[in-house]
């Protein structure tokens, strides 16, 4: 079943209100969420571009006080006077027997006043080395253990570019592992005035003392993103939850070491996260800023659903207002199918009333003139059909009065037929006559009816007309043989002539009754809207 035009119009008004704003949402929202994910990136970046220059500013801040640092120190020591070795005073550092180490008057294998006066006024981590056997031995310290017992006894690990740098005699600035805690060092030789390289000193800052660290620990990245520090070995050196933890077996922690700057995005611990990272190579740091996609795309589903929400808001304002005024527009259309409905039931009094509108005024004057026009002609043609039933029912009655006097001429016919062949006496001679006059009136009437049946282009009338002429001829015929004997064969040859007569006016009744016929369908169609089997019929 098809749809009205009504509800047709309504999806048009719709689809026309909603469609454009869908699109243009749609459009909106991809432009705006590409917009997003933009600033998010370059809002991640600038983070880390940020962590980045607060550790570098960091690296050269801690550089200079440390150079300031070994320069005092070292200028301290030259106050103090030569250095020496009191070989009589032997004593046991480690696994090494080692003579006693003094400079002026000041000794240094296992005493800790130079040390400790560092770390009281400079919080400076600080360690003196001796040189034996190209080791470097650890005699004096201001590091100590969990337990508190000072780290003495051990030597520098010959692995790395520390040792490499001291044993040719060079200092080294930067990062270092000093007892398995990361630390900013310097790494200054010490040369007796022979020049000869008799040890080296360190002093240094514990990577956890930085404020760096705790300014990034309080970075937030959305609501719970954050950054995490590694290094190149995968181990987590700032995390809100796995510091000191190794990261190397997660493929998105290899993707972060291999790349050194991108972003990746992954999922752990069944959250979907997303970090952005670069790498600070003076500290093996890989700035990593993570975060959950929840947070970083909240704004753009927020932005989604205001959208779909506006939509469907759109959709309801839209819908409402097609309704009042698909409602407001259908109301003179719904009054003149309410008409023609009527009209088409044959109601011709049916009339649209006519609206403000030109067009609707012009729909309503044109309506009411063809109803009007229609009423007139229905009228007329019952009119017609009344008049052809009137017509076609004189025709019937002077037909069967025609029949009449028709069959009365056949029994006459008949009767003379009997009489000519008992043709002897007077008697029946004169009954012939007799006969033969009272046919010859019988012909006259129909002669006069027939006019009245006859029209100008019926052939069948005019025929019966000629054949009565004929008949009529031959009675006058038959009131002259009383002296001659009127055979039989004149009487069956008028008795033939009425047989066809009356063929011809069964003809004549026939189309008469056609006529009737005709005439009372012309009155049951006088309503042209009431037909059976109508094809547009609701």
């Amino acid at each position: 079943m098809k749809s009205s035009f009504k509800y047709r119009l309504l999806k048009w008004f719709i689809t026309v209100s909603v469609i454009p704003s869908i699109l243009i949402g749609s459009f909106s929202y991809y432009i705006i969420v590409n917009e997003i994910k933009k600033d998010t990136e370059q809002l991640i970046t600038s983070i880390n571009e940020g962590i980045y220059n607060m550790i570098d500013t960091q690296q050269r801040v801690l550089n200079q006080w440390l150079l300031s640092a070994a320069d005092s120190f070292e200028k301290k020591l030259a106050y103090l006077g030569d250095n020496y070795f009191n070989e009589e005073e032997m004593v046991d550092v480690g696994k090494y027997k080692v003579p006693t180490w003094y400079i002026g008057d000041q000794r240094i294998t296992l005493d800790y006043i130079l040390v400790d006066e560092l770390i009281g006024t400079e919080r400076l981590p600080a360690s003196i080395f001796m040189l034996v056997d190209n080791e470097f031995l650890r005699v004096s310290t201001n590091v100590r253990q969990a337990d508190g017992s000072r780290i003495v006894g051990t030597t520098l690990s010959k692995e790395g570019p520390v040792y490499e740098r001291l044993i040719n005699g060079q200092a080294y600035l930067g990062r270092a592992n000093v007892e398995g805690i990361m630390h900013a060092t310097i790494y200054v030789p010490i040369f007796d005035k022979e020049k000869r390289m008799i040890g080296a000193y360190v002093l240094g800052r514990k990577e956890q003392e930085y404020e760096l660290i705790n300014a990034i620990r309080r970075i937030r990245i959305g609501d719970d993103g954050y950054v995490m520090i590694m290094d190149t070995k995968g181990d987590a050196i700032i995390h809100p939850k796995l510091t000191g933890s190794n990261l190397i077996e997660y493929d998105w922690v290899k993707q972060i070491i291999n790349s050194k700057k991108g972003y990746v995005e992954y999922n752990y611990e069944d959250e979907d996260k997303i970090a952005y990272y670069m790498y600070y190579e003076p500290w093996d740091w890989y700035i990593v800023s993570i975060g959950l996609n929840n947070d970083i795309y909240a704004t753009s589903r927020t932005l989604l659903n205001t959208l779909v929400l506006i939509i469907v808001v759109s959709l309801c304002i839209s819908l409402i207002l097609g309704i009042v005024i698909s409602k407001e527009f259908f109301k003179p259309i719904n009054e003149m199918m309410e008409a023609l409905k009527k009209l088409k039931k044959g109601d011709l009094s049916s009339k649209f009333t006519s609206y403000g509108d030109e067009e609707f005024k012009f729909l309503s004057n044109s309506f009411n003139a063809m109803s009007y026009t229609l009423s007139i002609l229905i009228g007329r043609i019952k009119l017609t059909s009344n008049k052809l039933k009137m017509s076609s029912g004189r025709l019937l009655d002077d037909f069967n009065r025609s029949k009449n006097a028709l069959d009365n001429i056949e029994k006459t016919i008949a009767k003379s037929i009997e009489s000519v062949n008992g043709f002897e006496s007077y008697e029946n001679q004169i009954h012939v006559i007799n006969d033969g006059k009272s046919l010859k009136e019988d012909i006259r009437s129909i002669k006069n009816l027939l006019p009245n049946l006859v029209s100008p282009d019926d052939s069948h009338i005019i025929e019966l007309i000629d054949k009565v002429s004929d008949i009529d001829y031959r009675i006058n015929h038959l009131e002259g043989v009383y002296q001659d004997r009127f055979g039989v064969k004149e009487f069956n040859t008028l008795y033939i002539e009425v047989q066809k007569m009356k063929l011809l006016l069964e003809n004549i009744h026939q189309s008469a009754s056609a006529l009737d016929e005709i005439a009372s369908e012309i009155d049951s169609q006088s309503n042209i809207f009431q037909t059976e089997n109508n094809p547009y019929e609701d």
